[in-house]
């Protein structure tokens, strides 16, 4: 069954918080979405860059986010999460802002499949033993809820 694009969106809408995104914002992401929503292949660095020269404006958050909706085994970036791995995001001033991105995502992405992953998956499974997600979501879900 496939979604049109509306119904997509609108299903989404209530799963990622897009507070303030101006309207070309939600379109440029939802057409990005809708395009590339069974794309195995979709990398961080082709949504950041698909956002960026459509808003002008680096959307690490969102881009994981729409990342992780079409591959789940993706994380997402979020300032929890982060802070728990003991990434900081990039200063908005910073002028290769772009690419410490893409590299904080990296380090991101290598630290959550770290050793301490299996442990995080296990304290998730002993409180949600019947929820079908990717262990990525999982470890997300205990680093975004340790603050």
């Amino acid at each position: 069954m496939y979604l049109k694009i509306e119904n997509f969106s609108a299903y989404l809408m209530d799963i990622i918080e897009c507070a303030n995104a101006p309207k070309n914002f939600y379109r440029c992401f939802y057409r990005y979405l809708e395009e590339h929503k069974f794309d195995t292949a979709l990398t961080y660095e082709q949504v950041l860059t698909y956002l960026f020269q459509e808003t002008g404006c680096i959307h690490a958050s969102f881009s994981s986010k729409l990342l992780a909706t079409v591959r789940p085994e993706m994380p997402v970036w979020d300032k929890y999460v982060l802070s728990n791995l003991g990434l900081k995001a990039p200063y908005y001033s910073c002028k290769s802002r772009f690419q410490k991105v893409l590299d904080t995502y990296q380090k991101n992405l290598r630290l959550v499949s770290d050793p301490g992953g299996p442990i995080k998956v296990a304290v998730f499974d002993a409180n949600f033993p019947n929820v079908d997600i990717t262990d990525v979501k999982k470890i997300d879900f205990v680093l975004w809820q340790t603050r």
